[in-house]
């Protein structure tokens, strides 16, 4: 919809004493009158808008849909930078004691890329296996130069995360909280996502804490299609991802380095995330299943 709003407001005392009679498509109207009318217009248009950009907390999905949990499996990834390798990762995801769903991810960059940018990484993320609401992340990046170590707890009241340099910077770190518990670490919203009944055009909205800051993530499924990966031709689900990054008064901003995602599930009893192409600031990205074995 396209709003015209036109303010014809005048400069002299006279305009402002008298008003002017205007033909309107619904009648005759006064100068006076549309001014009015126009700054009512405005106003609700504000609010609207302003309603609008906190409704994104109303329209989360918060219920897990009732599709099969995903079984304890070891798998492999690929990550690339347009066609290029660019780094690799091994995982393992178990089903723990105490109803917890773990993953385990270690990673690293390779080739050509680790040359211009040394990185390994080491993850654990758990979840609860009934709510498929995340528990804990603890994090440790390894650069040429520095580890970052980041630890991610998320409560009823919210999230609180902690990133510790070493060598430590000149001033402690603090940890960053976020309150508002309906939050997911990457691993449990894969998990969420897969729970859910994934019809086509059905949209899932999640608010995602990967570690550093929140976002709002816009999951619509698009089609069913095949897909390669792993060696072999899949059929799939297709889905767009769109992100964006919420702000600390909770209004929605632009993600300034991300600009689209396609997802591809497999359409099967298993919904295993076999690919993903981003656009980002820096180009095409890509991340693609190696491998998957079930744990027997």
């Amino acid at each position: 919809m396209n709003a015209h709003l036109n303010f014809e407001l005048g400069t002299r005392n006279s305009e402002l004493r008298t008003p002017r009679i205007a033909a309107t498509p619904f009648g005759v109207r006064s100068s006076k009158f549309r001014v009015r009318s126009s700054i009512t217009l405005l106003s609700c248009w504000l609010l609207l808008f302003t309603a609008h950009a906190e409704d994104w907390r109303a329209q989360i999905t918060a219920r897990p849909g009732k599709f099969p949990t995903l079984r304890a499996l070891t798998g492999a990834y690929e990550f690339g930078w347009s066609g290029v390798k660019a780094g690799e990762a091994e995982l393992t995801f178990s089903h723990a004691k105490g109803g917890l769903l773990t993953l385990d991810i270690t990673g690293r960059t390779t080739g050509l890329a680790r040359g211009m940018w040394r990185m390994d990484s080491k993850a654990t993320s758990s979840c609860n296996a009934a709510t498929l609401r995340p528990v804990r992340l603890d994090e440790k990046e390894t650069y040429k130069k520095k580890t970052m170590t980041t630890v991610v707890d998320f409560k009823a009241n919210g999230v609180t995360a902690l990133v510790t340099p070493n060598p430590p910077d000149k001033h402690p770190p603090k940890p960053k909280t976020f309150k508002f518990s309906n939050a997911h670490d990457l691993h449990s919203a894969l998990l969420f996502l897969r729970s859910q009944p994934l019809r086509d055009g059905d949209a899932v909205r999640l608010c995602v804490y990967p570690g550093g800051s929140p976002y709002l993530a816009e999951i619509t499924v698009l089609d069913r299609c095949t897909t390669e990966a792993a060696g072999k031709k899949w059929a799939a689900i297709r889905c767009s991802v769109k992100l964006q990054e919420i702000a600390k008064d909770f209004t929605l901003v632009p993600h300034k380095k991300f600009k689209s995602a396609t997802a591809w599930l497999s359409d099967d009893a298993d919904r295993l995330l076999l690919r993903v192409e981003s656009e980002v600031f820096i180009g095409s990205v890509w991340m693609e299943m190696k491998g998957a074995e079930f744990a027997k």
